[in-house]
């Protein structure tokens, strides 16, 4: 089945049909089932039998450690009449049990059959039958990914340039590490999940004007902890977005990508005021970062938004200060989405920081914080029209800076023949939205 016979129309128009209800299956099966997808992270199972419940695609699955301390994701379903076999969000357990007829699995295996002798004659030995395993499963700095195609690239190929930009300024395992506090925010926006997921592969353009009254309520708010994040960066600082897997593969885009002394100079001045030990962490993890780059000549300090193909979105990567929301936008039909988002905070911080850390995502970022319920009307506002007879019937406009899309952004000083992975562009741009479209249209119309 094809789906369009280009992948953007002429002068980079995006027809409505994208988010058509009839293409919803199609994408389930060629985008969700063969993409890796991003399902938690190591510190939510830290000891062997620990599990949490999560999606992939609209599937319920389980991901637990098994006896042996491997990482192991299940489809959350008995195989004897398609009840769950977890209804719980996380735990421990050494075996999973369906409520309906008492199938019990361990590891994956089946190794319980009520009335085994009576019901089956003692003629079925289960051999065969455990619980559905996700067949690929692969770690990056924590992080942890699933693949439903046994014959997807490996994670390694499939992240590309965004490797990079994950290990040196999300993951920080030369600092310990992420730790992923619990329990994730979770609510429901009636709208298609590709409209949040580009929003964060991209989208700076809209900062300004939908969350335009954030700053001024910053700046006007007396609660010292909350204005200790309205602060702006002083100092020398330039923002780039990147196209990471720019026209070669599954696209992935980074915003906010931050490069100066004005980001760690802020960072070091709000965690003064913090206290000491607030102050010797974020010099320790500059130190660190400058370590860990030293074949590089301009070193980035992070980059604050991005969305890693298809819906695993990050927000607050940008400093030490701000926890890391690691945001799934999980698909629950065409015109509705699940959102799901976790804390994450850098493991070996000082209380004092983790809290700071903790607080900043959740008045931004959280269901009822400051930036994210703008967001939300205006996918909603969105959903309200696309879907019509009129709408559908009239292109999209992606075709912000089009003519410039093979330009380096960053200046003469810092371009040399030293180069970040990925394809560097304006913030101001719609290469990354223009790039998500490439890939989903390549996978949606492949056999």
């Amino acid at each position: 089945m094809s789906v369009m016979t280009s992948e953007l129309q002429p002068h980079g128009l995006l027809s409505p049909g994208v988010f058509a209800p009839e293409l919803y299956a199609l994408e389930m099966d060629r985008v969700f089932g063969r993409c890796w997808l991003f399902v938690g992270h190591e510190s939510m199972i830290p000891k062997p039998h620990d599990f949490f419940t999560h999606f992939m695609g609209e599937s319920s699955i389980i991901v637990q450690r098994d006896a042996e301390g491997k990482i192991r994701i299940y489809l959350n379903k008995c195989r004897h009449r398609a009840n769950i076999v977890c209804p719980f969000d996380r735990g421990t357990a050494r075996s999973f049990t369906c409520s309906y007829h008492g199938w019990t699995y361990k590891d994956g295996s089946l190794t319980g059959i009520p009335h085994k002798k009576d019901a089956y004659r003692d003629e079925f030995d289960g051999t065969g039958w455990g619980l559905i395993e996700v067949p690929r499963v692969a770690t990056i700095g924590g992080l942890i990914f699933g693949n439903w195609d046994k014959d997807a690239m490996s994670l390694d190929d499939y992240l590309g340039d965004a490797k990079w930009y994950l290990e040196n300024f999300l993951c920080r395992e030369d600092i310990g590490g992420l730790e992923v506090l619990p329990g994730p925010h979770r609510y429901v926006m009636p709208a298609n999940w590709k409209l949040l997921a580009e929003n964060f592969a991209g989208d700076h353009y809209h900062f300004g004007i939908t969350h335009a009254g954030v700053a001024h309520a910053l700046k006007q708010e007396g609660d010292s902890r909350i204005a200790l994040t309205a602060d702006a960066v002083k100092g020398k600082n330039y923002e780039f977005a990147v196209a990471a897997g720019y026209r070669k593969g599954p696209a992935h885009g980074l915003l906010q990508l931050q490069y100066g002394e004005g980001p760690y100079l802020l960072d070091l001045e709000h965690a003064r005021r913090l206290g000491p030990e607030a102050a010797e962490w974020i010099i320790e993890r500059w130190r660190r970062l400058e370590e860990r780059l030293k074949d590089y000549k301009a070193k980035p300090y992070s980059f604050h938004v991005g969305n890693i193909f298809p819906n695993f979105s990050l927000i607050g990567v940008a400093t030490g200060l701000y926890g890391k929301g690691l945001i799934c936008h999980h698909p629950k039909g065409a015109a509705q989405t699940e959102i799901w988002m976790w804390c994450a905070v850098e493991k070996n911080a000082p209380q004092v920081v983790k809290d700071r850390q903790r607080f900043v995502l959740m008045q931004r970022q959280a269901a009822a914080g400051l930036v994210a319920p703008d967001d939300h009307e205006n996918f909603e506002r969105i959903s309200d029209i696309i879907y019509t007879r009129e709408s559908q019937m009239s292109p999209l406009h992606y075709a912000m800076a089009i003519n410039h899309d093979e330009e380096d952004a960053r200046p003469p000083e810092i371009v040399g023949a030293e180069q970040w992975p990925g394809h560097i562009v304006s913030n101001y741009s719609e290469v990354m939205q223009r790039d998500f479209y490439r890939y989903w249209y390549s996978l949606m119309n492949a056999t």
